[in-house]
Formats: C-alpha cells, sequence, structure tokens
C-alpha cells in the first residue's frame, strides 16, 4: 500500500453501519420517529399557512428572491440559535424536546382561530415563534443524538435523520396541499395530531440524553476553550468556508442562469432544486464516503473539486453547467457536513455539546447567508461571471490553506479520526457509550 493511499483512504479501520441497522436500538426509533412526524407536522403547517396568507410568495426578480430567502432563514437563526445551545446544555434535552411538541401543539391550535379571524399579523408572528422553537428543538435533537449511538454510527444516525427530512418535508406538504382543499383552516387539526404522537414518541426516550442535572456543568470559559481544539477549529472554518463559497457561488449562479434563461421563475426554482437533489444525494453517500476517507483528506478533496467544477461551468458558460456545478457542490457540501457534524459531536466536551454544536451549526449557516448577500451587492458592479471566478480561486486557496491547517492537536493522544474509536456498548440499554465520550 502506497503512502499517498495510506493517507486518503482507510483500511480496516471503520465498521461498516447501515442506517436502518441503527433503527434495531429502540430510542434511535423513538427519536427518529418523533423527528419525523414533527417535520412532517411543520411541512403541513407551512403549506397550509402559505395557502391561508401567501406569506411565502415571492414575487418580483430574482435579486428580491434570493433576498426573501436570506430574510426567512435569517429570523430563526439569529433569534433562537445563540440560545438554543445554552437551553441544551443547562436543561434537560429530553424535556425540551417534549415541552418544545407541547408548544407546537399549541401554536397550531391558537392558528385556527387566529386563521378564522382572519388576523395575519397575529398568524405571522405565531409563525415566526414557531420557526424559533424549532431551532431550539433541532439543536436539542442533534447534540441527543450521541447518547443514542455509539461514536462510530454518528455519521449514519446524522445521514438517516438529514434523508427522512427530506422524505418528511415532501410528505408533510402534499398532505397539506390535499387537506387544505377540502378541509380548509381545519387542516391544522391533522398538524396537532402529527405534534401530538411526535410528542407522545419523545416522552418515551429512556437513555439520558444529557442537558441539565444529567452531566456536570460547563463554564463559558471552558466552552470557549473547547474551539481551541484542533479537531473542533478544523471542520468550523472547513464547513464555514465552503458554505460562504457555495452561498456566493448559488447566488450568483441563480443571477446568470436568470440572464441566459430569461425567465426568473425558471432561473431560481432550477437552482434551488438542484440545490437539493445534491444534497439530497450527498445525504445518501455520506456514510459509505465517511468509511473509506479519511476526514481531512476528504475536506481537501471538497474544496479541489467544488474549485474545478466552479471553474469548468464558467468556461463553459451554459446554465445547464451552472446548475449542474451547483448539484454538485451541494452533493461536496453534504458529504463533508455530515461528516463534520459527528467530528463535533464526539469531540465536544461533557457539559458543552449544546452550545458546542449552536455555535458551529451558526457558523456555517450565517456564512452561507453572507455568501449570498455580498454575491447580491457585488454583482451589478462585477458580473456573477466574474463572482463565480472568485469563488473558483477562494476555493484553490482553502485547498491549499486546509491541507497545511492541523487538525489533531499535538498532544492527543486519540485516534487521529472518530472512526477509529471502537466502543463497547454500555450497560444502560440502548446508551451505547462510554459515559466519558459523551458531553
Amino acid at each position: 500500500m502506497s503512502r499517498a493511499e495510506k493517507t486518503l483512504l482507510r483500511h480496516d479501520k471503520s465498521v461498516h453501519v447501515s442506517r436502518l441497522a441503527l433503527l434495531k436500538y429502540v430510542d434511535v426509533r423513538r427519536l427518529i420517529g418523533g423527528q419525523v412526524l414533527g417535520q412532517i407536522s411543520d411541512a403541513a403547517l407551512s403549506v397550509i399557512l402559505t395557502t391561508q396568507l401567501l406569506l411565502a410568495r415571492s414575487e418580483g426578480p430574482t435579486n428580491t428572491r434570493l433576498m426573501h430567502m436570506v430574510v426567512a432563514a435569517a429570523i430563526p437563526l439569529l433569534i433562537a440559535g445563540p440560545v438554543a445551545g445554552w437551553l441544551a446544555d443547562h436543561f434537560s434535552r429530553r424535556t425540551i424536546l417534549v415541552s418544545g411538541q407541547f408548544l407546537r401543539i399549541a401554536l397550531s391550535a391558537t392558528l385556527i382561530f387566529v386563521l378564522i379571524a382572519d388576523w395575519s399579523g397575529t398568524a405571522a408572528v405565531l409563525w415566526a415563534l414557531g420557526l424559533c422553537t424549532n431551532r431550539v428543538l433541532y439543536n436539542a435533537r442533534i447534540a441527543s443524538v450521541r447518547h443514542v449511538v455509539r461514536d462510530h454510527e454518528l455519521v449514519a444516525a446524522n445521514s438517516l435523520s438529514l434523508m427522512l427530512s427530506s422524505v418528511s418535508g415532501v410528505v408533510g406538504a402534499s398532505i397539506a396541499i390535499l387537506a387544505s382543499r377540502y378541509m380548509g383552516v381545519t387542516a391544522m387539526i391533522l398538524v396537532i395530531v402529527g405534534h401530538s404522537v411526535a410528542m407522545l414518541m419523545w416522552c418515551r426516550i429512556r437513555t439520558p440524553l444529557g442537558g441539565g442535572a444529567e452531566h456536570v456543568e460547563v463554564t463559558w470559559a471552558e466552552v470557549v476553550k473547547q474551539f481551541r481544539h484542533a479537531k473542533t477549529r478544523y471542520s468550523i472554518v472547513a464547513t464555514s468556508s465552503h458554505r460562504l463559497i457555495f452561498g456566493g457561488i448559488l447566488a450568483a449562479t441563480a443571477l446568470r442562469v436568470d440572464s441566459l434563461a430569461t425567465g426568473t421563475t425558471i432561473a431560481f426554482g432550477s437552482v434551488v432544486a438542484c440545490n437539493g437533489l445534491g444534497s439530497f444525494l450527498g445525504t445518501l453517500t455520506a456514510e459509505w464516503v465517511n468509511e473509506h476517507l479519511h476526514r481531512k483528506p476528504l475536506t481537501v478533496l471538497t474544496f479541489a473539486a467544488t474549485s474545478m467544477s466552479t471553474g469548468l461551468s464558467c468556461a463553459i458558460d451554459d446554465r445547464f453547467a451552472y446548475l449542474t456545478n451547483v448539484l454538485l457542490v451541494a452533493f461536496f457540501f453534504q458529504n463533508l457536513r455530515l461528516c463534520t457534524d459527528a467530528t463535533i459531536q464526539s469531540n465536544a466536551r461533557r457539559g458543552a455539546g449544546g452550545r458546542t454544536f449552536a455555535a458551529y451549526d451558526l457558523s456555517y449557516n450565517i456564512a452561507f447567508l453572507a455568501g449570498i448577500v455580498t454575491t447580491l451587492a457585488f454583482e451589478t458592479n462585477a458580473g456573477a461571471i466574474s463572482l463565480m471566478v472568485v469563488a473558483t480561486i477562494v476555493a484553490s486557496l482553502g485547498t491549499a490553506g486546509l491541507f497545511v491547517m492541523r487538525r489533531a492537536d499535538i498532544d492527543q493522544d486519540e485516534p487521529d479520526d472518530e472512526n477509529d474509536q471502537q466502543l463497547e456498548p454500555s450497560s444502560l440499554g440502548n446508551t451505547t457509550q462510554a459515559e466519558s465520550v459523551f458531553p
């Protein structure tokens, strides 16, 4: 075996983990089941409110649609994102999940009366509150995953979760479209039922999920220290940098395709669809990629592939080439993201898991929005193609920088990769991680 192969590929180190095999753990089924039902209900709620209030309608040129997307994503991210990690560490995560579902039920029930009374402003405020609640629940749930699976199963668990999220969105939207046609506002009853069943599933989780009295309290100073660890720092820098580049590529592509296709609906819709498809395909392959490639080479290859793909699309200057590039970059990022998610989860300090993951989640999501806004700000003067060339150059620089950047702490005795840690199940049934590993 050559030195290059040893550096790039895993050989007999990682254990194959099937996404479906994780469902043999009863608490994994309950955690994922509650997530799926909650997300189906959320998607249905969004469609119903869109139908009633037309808040999701985005008229105007492509740059206006992109700004609407940025605002819609930024509201829950900036309002609830900073406190979500603190809540996940200072209160029982199981209690947060159950209480959050109860709040979703109460909001949905209230929305029935608000919509009947035609109080559009109040309905919009309640919807925004629901989106913020979703952000808190997401952080609590993602910080809980590591307590119900083993370290080397984290990528498969995250992949399963994201894959089912995509399916849940389609199922929930389809149900809402049919229900709204025949039931009108009262279709909200289906949302309440879905959230109620999800709450019952999360109530039945028996494995301690951390948070509050279930782990030791960690001060903010110790949380900040967590980001000095090489693996955590490398993961955040890599994921946020790529997401910043991708935000710029996505916005520039939408604007360029708009000018080539002379149809704003075609341009914006096609870019969003390619982004979604690429992300879904990346979710499917991330498990295999994680089992066969070491994390650092995967990161470097992701940036290199992004640079080459974007540069090639600029050279061809065809709308189908640009759309293919969006699909590929979304695919590359999703593989990278699922692996870095697992790195953050498995290396977060005990008692700081919620805040560590929240900071990581905030950093790459804000970077994505910043990439879109920056492109919109300079596109008029620079042009979409020039901005994509800049993204190509930045991705190339990222390739070199992340190749040089150290990923492992010099004084660490632990394995270089999380999948090298083969931990035995504990005596707590489905709590399959050694307690010293998890926050």
